[in-house]
């Protein structure tokens, strides 16, 4: 009965995933260890996991309705994406991929890439509002609970199947040699998508506190 929308979600997802942003930056980043690459797939797809259920069960609207509350998660999100975005542009200055690490201020091993594609994408307000948005959307109150959780299932899926292949491919020997070459644009580059995105967030909150003020 639902097919349709399963595919319909699916496909709108999967464009989403294949766009440059910071979860890509951050397997691109970490890919020059294998374990860590593999970590951050799924600690971003786990905060896809926590996006859609928040988001089918309407905590995502409670939140994006209470100012004060989504301002936390705007101030928190943007220095946390900022502070990557340092580590990486402060790794470009170094040559080998371990202290390229060290000087980014990050270490490496599957837990930690966990942690880190967990923070990056939970803490992503653009990450909260796609995914309200969507879900919103797309799906009625007439779908059932069944329904809805295998659609937290299905994007769970498409997420870690993505970045998964994703960070595999990245960090095989014949990647590695191609990114070992270009590794000091490549920190560099991520560093000023991390920057670049956190800027956004902050700039937009501007935006809104001046749109507030009596003119």
């Amino acid at each position: 009965m639902f097919t349709s929308l399963f595919l319909t979600i699916g496909l709108i997802h999967l464009v989403a995933l294949a766009s440059p942003g910071p979860d890509f930056a951050l397997i691109l980043r970490t890919s020059l260890h294998r374990p860590t690459a593999l970590g951050a797939a799924f600690g971003i797809a786990l905060a896809i996991l926590v996006h859609a259920t928040l988001s089918l069960t309407g905590i995502s609207l409670l939140i994006a309705e209470h100012p004060w509350l989504f301002m936390a998660v705007k101030v928190v999100g943007a220095l946390y994406l900022g502070w990557l975005g340092w580590g990486a542009i402060k790794a470009a200055w170094h040559s080998s991929a371990a202290r390229a690490f060290k000087a980014g201020g990050e270490q490496q091993g599957w837990r930690k890439g966990v942690w880190n594609g967990l923070a990056t994408n939970l803490l992503n307000p653009k990450a909260l509002l796609f995914f309200m948005g969507l879900l919103a959307a797309m799906v009625t109150p007439q779908v059932d609970g069944l329904t809805r959780g295998l659609l937290v299932l299905e994007l769970f899926l498409l997420s870690l199947v993505w970045f998964g292949v994703l960070a595999w491919s990245l960090s095989t020997p014949r990647a590695q040699r191609l990114l070992g070459r270009i590794q000091r644009p490549l920190n560099l580059v991520t560093g000023l998508l991390f920057g670049a995105v956190s800027l956004s967030i902050l700039t937009g909150m501007a935006g809104e506190a001046y749109a507030l003020v009596p003119h």
